[in-house]
């Protein structure tokens, strides 16, 4: 009984300390991830203006825009992360060097810009972004997301082994929040918020990791910083019409350019009979030399392991379906925040609380 007690208290400490640690940074991140599942609502919304075509086009051509877009800009990457709806809209075509974001608004049929967004990495979902990845802090930042991610994993461990008595309770509703005293409430509201969000924030906590490894770990790599976006010899409408010719089943969503000559047109989309949470644009095709398919990389067709990694990130971000998963996610994603609140709030009142005694109800509450 006792090993048993000195157990729960060490399992309680670190539970204890990797949720105070991980509590400020975790409310941060939770509350801007609970608005970037709205990110293209929100763009779409703010940018509406730039997009829209007072006179429809007559038709919808890449080729007309491409080269004069290259042209203009040397050492920009070049990318289109959404093609148009309809002939009312311009196309988007996203210019990137380093941090920097370019958009421009450029008409469908004649290839000319109608409009820009000079810093499109000021928009507000852009600051949300960088505040979530890193904290505004650079790769600092991405660093400090990771180790609390891997805070709020080990919080979530210990929290599963200290209520785990607690989860079939709340779960058929005979766990009560107590209001008896301030103490007791946070305690309740602390456990059955814990045990509802559960199986959620594990999968934000570990597709969040993954991700946020990745992002370290690109941020540390040396990188090239000369882009020189190669002028294609090939018509990209022609490359795109040959591929929905040989895969009519597959969307195309988004177009990537090459940056350097090596590269290779990349036409990225999603299958039909993909199920939604493989997301927009993690199927591919890749464009040859000259403007034949050259390979098409489809999530359907990759190893388990693949698919499980790939589909990480719309299951993290839940933007592979409609508006209520959407408003889910954004509901669940405040979760986290209202943990590290009522978290601290009962730190709080513990503290305030006599020692012996405090150690008495931490292990009363913790087995109970």
């Amino acid at each position: 009984m006792v090993k048993g007690k000195r157990k729960i208290k060490k399992t309680f400490a670190i539970h204890h300390w990797c949720g105070l640690l991980a509590g400020v940074f975790l409310l941060l991140i939770s509350l801007t991830g609970a608005i970037l599942v709205f990110d293209d609502d929100i763009d779409s919304t703010l940018f509406a203006k730039h997009k829209r075509l007072a006179v429809p086009a007559t038709h919808l051509t890449f080729d007309a825009s491409f080269e004069k877009i290259r042209a203009a800009y040397p050492g920009w990457e070049i990318r289109i992360p959404e093609l148009p709806a309809t002939l009312h809209e311009n196309i988007l075509y996203e210019l990137r060097q380093g941090k920097l974001r370019k958009w421009l608004f450029v008409h469908p049929a004649t290839g000319e810009v109608q409009s820009q967004v000079e810093r499109a990495d000021l928009r507000f979902t852009y600051i949300l972004l960088n505040i979530h990845y890193n904290l505004f802090s650079g790769t600092p930042g991405k660093v400090v997301v990771l180790l609390v991610g891997i805070a709020f994993l080990i919080s979530l461990v210990t929290g599963i082994i200290l209520y785990r008595k607690s989860i079939g309770k709340v779960l058929l509703f005979r766990q009560k929040i107590s209001f008896r005293t301030p103490r007791i409430m946070f305690s309740s509201l602390h456990r059955v918020l814990g045990v509802w969000g559960l199986l959620f924030n594990l999968l934000m906590c570990l597709s969040g990791l993954f991700l946020s490894y990745l992002v370290v770990n690109n941020a540390i790599k040396p990188k090239n910083k000369s882009i020189a976006v190669p002028a294609l010899t090939y018509s990209v409408d022609e490359a795109m019409a040959k591929a929905r010719a040989a895969y009519p089943d597959f969307t195309i969503t988004y177009l990537r350019f090459p940056v350097n000559a090596e590269g290779s047109l990349q036409l990225l989309g999603r299958l039909q009979e993909d199920p939604l949470y493989y997301g927009k644009y993690y199927s591919g095709l890749s464009v040859g030399e000259k403007g034949e398919i050259a390979k098409a990389l489809f999530l359907r067709d990759s190893p388990w392991y693949v698919r499980m990694f790939r589909v990480l990130q719309p299951l993290h971000f839940g933007d592979y379906a409609g508006l209520w998963v959407k408003i889910i996610y954004s509901v669940g994603a405040i979760l986290p925040a209202l943990l590290s609140i009522t978290g601290f709030l009962l730190w709080r009142s513990r503290s305030q609380v006599k020692p012996t005694v405090r150690r008495n109800v931490r292990l009363q509450e913790a087995i109970s």
